[in-house]
C-alpha cells in the first residue's frame, strides 16, 4: 500500500491524537475494508448488474431495430444502460483487483473508481432529455418531430460521453500529478490541496447533476399537467354537448418511474458529494481514510441496485423490451405464433361472419326487389317506387 508521504497532516499531532488515530488504524484497516466493502459485497451485485444491463441493451436494441418503440426515447434509455454497464464492470475489476491481489495499492483503486461515476453521468443525461421532449411534446406537438430528430439525439448521446472522458482525464491527471513522484516533484501538489479542489469541484457537478434531474422532472410534470387540465376542459364540453369524449393521455409513469429509483437510490451519493464539497477541513479525509472509504463503499451498493433495478423494471413494465429478451432464449417466436393464431382465428370468424351477413344482404336484396315488382294485374293500381306517378298518369290516359 502506498504510504502518505505527500502530505503534511499527520504533522503537528497531539500525543492524544496520535494515539486515537493509531487505534482506529489497527481497528479497521484499509486493506480489510477494500476486501469486504469493495470486494466480496459488490461482487454478487457486480455480476447481477453487468448481466442485467447487457441484456436490457441487447433487447432495447432490437427493438430500436425491430421499429416496435419510439427510437429517440429508447436510444437514450440504452445509453442510460451503457453508464449501468460501465460502472458495473468497473466494480467488477475493482473486486477482482481487491480480491486477488495481496498488497492492495489504494492509488490504483482510485483509478479505476473514476470509471464509477459513468452511471451517474449518463442516467442524468438520459432523464433530462427524456423529460425535455415529452414536456415538448406536449408545449410544440408541431415542431416536435422536426427539432428533435434522430440524429441530434445520437449527438447528444456523443457529447455526453466526451463530457465524460473529459472529466475521468482531469481526475486522473490532477491524481498523476499528486501520486507520482517525479510529476510531485514538479508541481507541488498535495493531496490536501490540489486532489481536494479536484474532488469538490467534480463532487459540486455531481449534486448539482442530481438536483437539476430532479428539478427538470418536476417542471416537466408541472406543465404536463397544465396540459392535462386544459385538454379537460374540452373533454368535459363534448361531454356536455353529447359529442364522443376522447381520452388524452401523457404515458410519463415509466420515466417517473426511472426517476424515482435515481432519484432515491442516489440520493446517498448526492448527500455524500454535498457534504465533501461543504466540508471546512483540508485533512478530514486524509486522517480519517479508512472510515470515509467504509462509508463510500456502503455508498456504492445503493448505485449499482439501481443499476440492478432499473433493467428488472422495464422488462417487467415494458411488453416490447420483455419480447425482446424472450426472443434471446427462442421463445419470442411462441408470442408471435400465438398472436399469428389469433388472428387467424379472428379473421377467419370475421370471414364467416362477413359470409352470413352477406348472404342476408343478398337474400334481403332479393325479396326487396321481388317486393317491388308489382305483377301484371296490379300495373294499373300500383306505381313504380320511382316517378310512378308520371307511370300512373300514363296508364289512366291509355
Amino acid at each position: 500500500m502506498s504510504a502518505n508521504q505527500r502530505t503534511d497532516c499527520f504533522f503537528n499531532l497531539t500525543t492524544p491524537e496520535r494515539i486515537d488515530l493509531f487505534r482506529r488504524r489497527q481497528a479497521l484497516r484499509v486493506e480489510n475494508v477494500f476486501r469486504t466493502f469493495y470486494g466480496w459485497a459488490m461482487l454478487p451485485l457486480a455480476i447481477f448488474g453487468a448481466i442485467a444491463t447487457i441484456i436490457f441493451i441487447i433487447s432495447c436494441y432490437k427493438a430500436i431495430k425491430a421499429r416496435r418503440v419510439s427510437r429517440k426515447c429508447y436510444a437514450l434509455l440504452m445509453n442510460r444502460a451503457i453508464g449501468d454497464a460501465l460502472t458495473c464492470c468497473s466494480a467488477l475489476v475493482t473486486c477482482i483487483y481487491v480480491l486477488t491481489w495481496h498488497d492492495i495499492n489504494r492509488d490504483m483503486v482510485v483509478v479505476i473508481e473514476s470509471f464509477f461515476i459513468g452511471s451517474f453521468w449518463s442516467a442524468m443525461v438520459s432523464y433530462c432529455s427524456l423529460s425535455v421532449l415529452k414536456l415538448f411534446a406536449v408545449w410544440k406537438p408541431f415542431h416536435y418531430r422536426k427539432w428533435f430528430t434522430m440524429r441530434r439525439c445520437v449527438n447528444l448521446m456523443i457529447i455526453s460521453w466526451t463530457i465524460l472522458v473529459l472529466m475521468v482525464s482531469y481526475t486522473l491527471a490532477i491524481s498523476a500529478l499528486v501520486k507520482i513522484p517525479d510529476l510531485n516533484a514538479w508541481s507541488g501538489c498535495k493531496a490536501e490541496t490540489c486532489l481536494r479542489n479536484m474532488y469538490r469541484s467534480r463532487n459540486l457537478m455531481t449534486a448539482s447533476v442530481y438536483c437539476f434531474t430532479i428539478i427538470v422532472f418536476v417542471v416537466t410534470c408541472f406543465f404536463i399537467r397544465k396540459a392535462q387540465n386544459f385538454s379537460n376542459s374540452f373533454k368535459k364540453r363534448e361531454k356536455d354537448g353529447g359529442g364522443r369524449i376522447r381520452m388524452v393521455r401523457f404515458p410519463l409513469w415509466k420515466l417517473a418511474l426511472n426517476v424515482g429509483t435515481f432519484a432515491i437510490l442516489n440520493v446517498p451519493y448526492a448527500i455524500w458529494c454535498i457534504g465533501l464539497v461543504l466540508n471546512p477541513y483540508p485533512c478530514l479525509f486524509q486522517r480519517n481514510y479508512s472510515e470515509m472509504m467504509r462509508l463510500l463503499g456502503c455508498i456504492r451498493l445503493f448505485l449499482v441496485i439501481r443499476c440492478i433495478l432499473d433493467p428488472v423494471l422495464s422488462f417487467i413494465t415494458d411488453f416490447q423490451l420483455r419480447r425482446g429478451f424472450l426472443e434471446m432464449f427462442g421463445q419470442g417466436r411462441k408470442i408471435g405464433d400465438q398472436r399469428s393464431t389469433f388472428k387467424q382465428s379472428y379473421s377467419s370468424s370475421s370471414a364467416d361472419q362477413n359470409s352470413i351477413i352477406d348472404r342476408a344482404t343478398r337474400s334481403q336484396t332479393v325479396t326487396t326487389i321481388a317486393s317491388s315488382n308489382p305483377s301484371t294485374k296490379d300495373k294499373t293500381k300500383k306505381s313504380a317506387s320511382f316517378g310512378g306517378l308520371e307511370v300512373d298518369r300514363k296508364m289512366d290516359r291509355f
